[in-house]
This record gives structure tokens, C-alpha cells and sequence, in this order.
């Protein structure tokens, strides 16, 4: 019984061992060589395979390869015939490329082992191998255009060194004593001044970058002469610099130029946010470009930029944390900046009721010179940002004078009236010639204590509010004082009544009672009970 349970598995696996050697490849391509190579226009490259039958038949195989023009490719064996099993043969592919390249040049050669059995195709192996002729061997050009049209023994790469050095030292002269003044008399002649500050920008830059790229150009011709590490020196060298100078650039073609045009549109506009907004923008655009050149120049030095940005995002964490206030401090004077509720040199009152004025205005504190104690003092912007805050310099208002004045019962109101108007017309920077301006006297109410009449006067300039508020104040006693209009001041009647005493049957004596306190006042001790007899 246990033999035959065994017999169907015994029988799937010798089905599973034949359908595996029957996906064997017959003929094995075995890799003895290296199959990337690099070499020199015009010498020959070599490249070796084994070919090995593990197959009981016996089989012809063909060796072919593409071909790539200017390139030659030779094949040794093209064809083995009756390779028998366990046998193996050895192929040899060499490829041969052109004398001379423009540039770097690849060659991809692909070889196809093709297998037959009785004249037919049963397999094909495909190899890959990499043939690569570098730069440095490429035919060297005057400028990179054209050909050396020197004669022996000039006409190789120093005889293109030589014609390279000498036309961009060409090139330069004509750019510095030629381009550039021609330029700049053409720039004159325009009504702007931006195409004049661009040329005065960029004019040594350019004849900077001008030599370091005709210097590094010209010593490429004779890259096969020196050492690379050199050539490699030479270029970091050449990248930094043109790191430096792009930055440079930017910088002064952002200050100088697009702040510039800013600054002058703003000066042509009613709004005031564009005066906010180019100082802010120039902050930190050249934060922006500082940032950015340093980065292209760690690039330019192969410099692994990750661990800086995300040490950068880690401090900024940090910062965060640690700087709410600074940061509150800085929106809070974006925000100041941008919605204008004062402008340097206004005079504004704080919520505390101090009158100071706007001395400077920052990202992150405000400079307040405090009149009360003529001291400067230095606010957070976030406190401003909070705080209610009149604004006492708006130019757009008139500044006006309101007041009410109480005068004694039995005066007569249009004498008042009249006496008030001459204290208004007697005061100096009060408008009156302007119907909406006009000033306002009227007859307001009848208080406990007096008459009262309002006044209401606006002023030419704000800035002559107290001067106004002194002159009329003082008119306004001395009119009302010399027409005998008598000022009252708050009067109470005061009723007196002895407890237990209904007080219609006891006359009260105030004079009697009022003379006691007096003498008590006078000699405490009577009061105390201690006098002598």
C-alpha cells in the first residue's frame, strides 16, 4: 500500500525534473571578460565569450554583431559547426573605431549567438559590451567651431591652444574698447537711466566671465596633456566664479534696477501700500538671493545640499518655538507697514493716554518719542498692532475745538451768543469763510447750575489746536467777565434737622452753631473737655 502512494508522486517528480531540463538553454554564453571598455580613436578593443554546450545534441552556432557606422567590428570564429556536449569554443569580438570624433562617443555593440539544428533556429543569446571613446580624445576645434587651418607641426591641439588664446584675447579687446562704448553712447541718448545702470552692472562681470571661460576653452585643447585631477581643479575653480558672479548679478540687477523701477512707479501712484510693499519686497528678495547663491555654489562643489535643508527645517522648528515673540514682533510689523494706521512722523495717542510721536517704524519694534517725559521710547509692534490708538497727525481732517460754556441764570442768551461770536472772530486760525466749516455757537440746555452754550470751531492746521484752545479760552473769560456775565460754579442746598426734634418747632441757629465749630477749631481742648478753669 505505501508503494503505491508513492508512485503518482514519484511520477510528478521526474515530470518536474524533465520540464526543467527542458528549460535549460542548450548552448551556454558565459561572460570572461569586461564588456565596458574605453579607449582611443583608431585602437582596437577586444572582447572574449565561451561558448559551452550542455545539451546531449549536437548543434552549429552562428556569431553575428551590429554594426555602427565608422565603426568596425570583426568576429573570430563567425561560425562553429557540430558543437558537441560538454564541449566549448571560444569567440572573439573586435571592434575598431573611426580615427577621429567630434566629441564623447559611445558605441553599444550587441553580439546575437544564434544556435541551429539541422539548418533551423532553436536559440538565440544575445551579449551586451560598451565601447567609449572620452572627450579628451575628441578632435580638437578652434573656439569648438572650427577647423585648425595651421599648418605642421601647428596643426594638432596646440596649434588650436595657440589660435584659442589669441582670438578670445580678440574677442575681449573688441568687447571692452568696442561693445561696451558703443553701448553706453547708445544708452545715453534714451530718456530712461535703466539701460544705463544695467551697462554699468554688467560691463565687468561680462569681461570677467569673458576671460574665465576663454581661459578654461582654450586649456580644453590640451586636456590629453594634463592630469585630471587638475582639469577638474580648474573647472570647480571656473564654477565657483560663475557662481559668484550669477549672484552678484542678481543682487545688483535686483537692488538697482527692479527696486528702482518700483520705487519710481510708486512715487507716480496715490496708494501707499506700494510704499510698504517695495521696501518689504527688497528685504527680502535679497534674502532670497543670498540664499539661492549659496546654494548654487555648494552645487557647483558637489556639495550635498539634504543634510542642509533638512537641518534648515529642524532649526526653523526651533526658532519657531523660541521666537514667538520676535516673529509676532515681525508680522505685527508687516501688518503696521501695510495698513498704514500711522506713517513716521505722525502724533498719535496710546491707549494709556500718552501723546507721542512716530519716530521710526520697524519689522519689530516702533521708536516713539514721548512728549509728557521728552524720552524716546521702543514699542512690539504686536503691542501697536492691539492697542487702540488715535491718530492725531491724519491730514486729511481738519483739526476743530469743541467746548461748552456755562453761564449764570438771569443772563441774557443773545448777549452770550454775541460775546462768544467776538471771542471766535477774535481767535486767529479758526476758519470762517467756508459755509460747511463755519463755526457753531448755539444755546445748548438749562443745567442745575447754569446756562449752558456749545461751541464748535475748526481749525486751518491741526497742528494749532492748543494754540486755539488757549486764545479762545482766554477770550472767552475776558468778554464774558467785561460784559459782567457771571460764570457759576456748582451750587447744592443743604438742609440740617436734629434727630428726635421735629424741626418747624425748634428754630435752628446757624450762625450760633457755626460760631461753636469755629472755636472749637481754635482751641482743641475745649473740645476735648480738658480746658482750664
Amino acid at each position: 500500500m505505501r508503494v503505491a502512494r508513492l508512485i503518482p508522486i514519484l511520477l510528478v517528480a521526474a515530470l518536474l525534473i524533465v520540464a526543467s531540463v527542458g528549460a535549460q538553454d542548450p548552448i551556454q554564453v558565459l561572460n570572461v571578460d569586461t564588456y565596458d571598455r574605453t579607449t582611443a580613436p583608431g585602437e582596437t578593443v577586444t572582447f572574449n565569450w565561451t561558448v559551452r554546450n550542455v545539451d546531449p545534441i549536437s548543434y552549429d552556432i552562428e556569431v553575428s554583431a551590429t554594426e555602427t557606422t565608422g565603426w568596425t567590428v570583426d568576429i573570430d570564429p563567425t561560425r562553429i559547426d557540430g558543437l558537441s556536449q560538454n564541449r566549448a569554443a571560444a569567440v572573439r569580438v573586435s571592434v575598431t573605431p573611426p580615427p577621429t570624433v567630434e566629441a564623447e562617443t559611445t558605441m553599444a555593440l550587441r553580439v546575437f549567438f544564434t544556435v541551429f539544428q539541422g539548418g533551423a533556429v532553436v536559440f538565440i543569446a544575445p551579449r551586451d559590451a560598451t565601447v567609449t571613446i572620452p572627450s579628451i580624445f575628441a578632435e580638437k576645434k578652434v573656439l569648438g567651431i572650427f577647423a585648425n587651418p595651421l599648418p605642421p607641426p601647428l596643426d594638432n591641439e596646440w596649434g588650436v591652444f595657440l589660435l584659442d588664446v589669441v582670438l578670445w584675447g580678440v574677442l575681449a579687446a573688441v568687447a571692452l574698447f568696442v561693445v561696451i562704448p558703443l553701448t553706453r553712447r547708445a544708452a545715453a541718448r534714451t530718456k530712461t537711466q535703466i539701460d544705463d545702470i544695467i551697462i554699468r552692472i554688467v560691463r565687468t562681470p561680462f569681461i570677467i566671465l569673458l576671460f574665465l571661460y576663454g581661459t578654461i576653452q582654450s586649456l580644453g585643447a590640451l586636456d590629453r596633456h594634463i592630469d585630471s585631477w587638475i582639469r577638474e581643479t580648474l573647472l570647480s575653480i571656473y564654477q565657483a566664479a560663475l557662481a559668484i558672479i550669477i549672484v552678484y548679478l542678481a543682487y545688483r540687477l535686483f537692488k538697482d534696477v527692479l527696486i528702482y523701477l518700483g520705487r519710481s512707479i510708486a512715487k507716480r501712484t496715490s496708494s501707499h501700500i506700494d510704499d510698504v510693499i517695495i521696501p518689504l519686497a527688497e528685504k527680502i528678495g535679497l534674502v532670497i538671493v543670498g540664499l539661492a547663491g549659496l546654494g548654487l555654489l555648494l552645487g557647483y562643489l558637489n556639495v550635498d545640499l539634504t543634510l542642509f535643508v533638512a537641518g534648515g527645517v529642524v532649526i526653523s522648528m526651533v526658532l519657531a518655538f523660541a521666537a514667538q515673540d520676535t516673529i509676532s514682533n515681525f508680522f505685527s510689523g508687516l501688518f503696521l507697514l501695510a495698513d498704514r494706521p500711522f506713517r513716521e512722523g505722525d502724533i498719535i495717542i496710546l491707549g494709556d493716554g500718552d501723546w507721542v510721536e512716530v519716530r521710526r517704524i520697524g519689522l519689530r519694534t516702533t521708536r516713539l518719542f514721548r512728549f509728557s517725559d521728552a524720552t524716546l521710547v521702543t514699542v512690539p509692534n504686536n503691542k501697536l498692532v492691539n492697542e487702540k490708538i488715535a491718530n492725531f497727525s491724519n491730514p486729511k481732517d481738519k483739526g476743530r475745538f469743541m467746548s461748552t460754556i456755562g453761564v449764570a441764570y438771569g443772563s441774557d442768551p443773545a448777549l452770550v451768543k454775541r460775546v462768544l461770536r467776538e471771542s471766535i472772530d477774535a481767535t486767529p486760525h479758526i476758519i470762517r469763510d467756508d459755509p460747511a466749516l463755519a463755526p457753531i455757537v448755539r444755546f445748548d440746555a438749562m443745567a442745575d447750575s447754569s446756562l449752558n452754550f456749545f461751541i464748535l470751531v475748526w481749525i486751518d492746521d491741526r497742528a494749532n489746536r492748543f494754540t486755539v484752545t488757549d486764545v479762545l479760552n482766554t477770550e472767552i473769560y475776558t468778554r464774558l467777565t467785561k460784559a459782567g456775565i457771571e460764570i457759576p460754579f456748582p451750587q447744592r442746598t443743604v438742609h440740617l434737622r436734629l434727630e428726635g426734634v421735629e424741626g418747624p418747632k425748634i428754630p435752628l441757629d446757624i450762625e450760633r452753631i457755626v460760631k461753636g465749630m469755629e472755636d472749637e477749631a481754635e482751641n482743641p481742648s475745649k473740645r476735648d473737655g480738658r480746658g482750664g478753669g
